[in-house]
């Protein structure tokens, strides 16, 4: 574990903060099937109309978006949209 990663999240918890907020962790919203937001994202890896992998802060890590016309609906430094038929997430382990 990362030094001072429990103390953050005691902070987090402390101020009633998200803790993706202080713990540089990514935060994955799903919307129905219809939009996937990721917030604390490290660019994408690979974009298709079927498949999005965008990856994650830890090493290795990254959440795969599977389905049907997929399109990026915007995209910033911090945040990025995935719209289309969301069929499946599927999260890659990285390491710490």
């Amino acid at each position: 574990m990362e030094r001072g990663t429990g103390m953050r999240q005691r902070a987090a918890e402390w101020l009633d903060l998200p803790p993706d907020v202080l713990m540089n962790v990514p935060r994955v919203e799903v919307v129905g099937h219809l939009q996937v937001r990721i917030t604390n994202h490290r660019g994408i890896s690979r974009f298709g109309p079927h498949l999005v992998v965008v990856r994650l802060p830890a090493p290795g890590a990254a959440v795969a978006v599977e389905g049907a016309n997929l399109v990026i609906g915007w995209i910033s430094r911090e945040e990025l949209l995935v719209t289309g038929v969301i069929r499946h997430l599927r999260f890659e382990e990285g390491s710490r």
